[in-house]
């Protein structure tokens, strides 16, 4: 049984108008529409950044996200990610690196720094990638707020305040990903 192979044709670099029609009014698309036969199918692209953090959900490229970053988030952009992890004041002043006197005077439109954005940014690429590999958000908290003999017998959640917690919880999350099981 010989395979089909597909004759595709071949693009000169001079027709890249032919690439481009597949492409959204900005040049990336969220949704596709592909044919087959006489049938369409749609499947539609998740965003790429943000789970909790709604604001980076917007952002196509790594620089829209340093551009975020750098314009630093409010309180009111980080707050579903605190509430998903149920961190106290103290806690928020940790990862944000301020004092909590400071946490406790954040309106919903201030800004947390810089420091705290990455943080919190960091977080929320934890948290995405913890669903995706746990399956919903319920798995994933069970894991995070359990003891875990691979960090020290510490639980994640209180490892991923610092950056360097958050890289070994990180770690650990990776290794799961690929069947090493902590």
């Amino acid at each position: 049984m010989k395979k089909k192979i597909k004759n595709y044709p071949i693009i000169s670099s001079d027709s890249f108008s032919e690439l481009r029609d597949f492409q959204g009014e900005e040049g990336y698309t969220s949704n596709f529409v592909v044919k087959k036969g006489d049938e369409k199918f749609t499947y539609s692209i998740k965003p790429v950044f943000g789970y909790h953090i709604k604001s980076l959900q917007r952002a196509k490229d790594l620089k829209e996200v340093g551009e975020l970053l750098d314009k630093n988030f409010t309180y009111q952009d980080v707050s579903p990610l605190i509430d998903f992890f149920d961190l106290k004041a103290s806690e928020v002043a940790k990862a944000a690196s301020v004092s909590p006197s400071t946490v406790s005077r954040w309106s919903a439109d201030s800004l947390i720094g810089n420091a705290g954005s990455y943080q919190f940014y960091k977080m929320d690429e934890f948290v995405k990638n913890g669903v995706e590999l746990f399956g919903s958000e319920d798995q994933f908290k069970k894991w995070i707020f359990s003891f875990n003999l691979a960090l020290g017998s510490v639980k994640p959640s209180q490892l991923m305040l610092s950056l360097h917690g958050l890289e070994m919880v990180n770690e650990a999350l990776e290794a799961m990903h690929f069947g090493n099981v902590m």
